[in-house]
């Protein structure tokens, strides 16, 4: 399962709001995690919270989870539509982690037989393993670690 983090800043209004949610349109092709962070978010136009609703919607209709955090306004901690802030950043992403009820790993196939399949953080060719461990991509030579459970990490390029 693919998980991203949304650095916002300024005025969240229709024109923001109309790009976030065709960017998380495009992502929510498979099932995704998606964090807002509105620490530098000084003010959220009622079309920003309709964007918003929106988003949450489209999450909701394709198996993705989206939550924010960092919003200083207290009274929309829970917002009628289901959007929900957290005071922190690890808070944000715990909830969302914690919502994957699935025993299959998100960025698993559901195996046919035992193969287990990942997909290349880099590239998203489709690699098979076996065993957690590092793994180099063939077609783009990205190294990569893979936990017990089909979790994929990334190792950062130092340059």
């Amino acid at each position: 399962m693919k998980s991203l983090l949304f650095r916002l800043a300024g005025t969240f209004s229709a024109e923001i709001g109309s790009e976030l949610y065709l960017k998380l349109k495009e992502e929510t092709l498979s099932p995704s995690l998606f964090c807002l962070d509105f620490l530098e978010v000084e003010e959220v136009t009622e079309v920003g919270w309709e964007f918003l609703r929106k988003i949450t919607e489209r999450c909701k209709e394709t198996g993705s989870k989206v939550a924010g955090f960092g919003w200083k306004d207290q009274a929309a901690q829970n917002l009628p539509f289901g959007f929900q802030f957290f005071s922190s950043e690890s808070d944000c992403i715990h909830h969302l982690e914690s919502q994957i009820v699935s025993d299959i790993p998100a960025n698993e196939f559901a195996p046919k037989s035992e193969e287990k399949t990942v997909h290349c953080p880099e590239c998203q060719s489709l690699l098979r393993w076996k065993l957690a461990g590092d793994y180099l991509c063939p077609q783009c030579k990205t190294k990569f670690f893979v936990n017990k459970k089909g979790w994929v990490s990334t190792y950062e390029r130092l340059l």
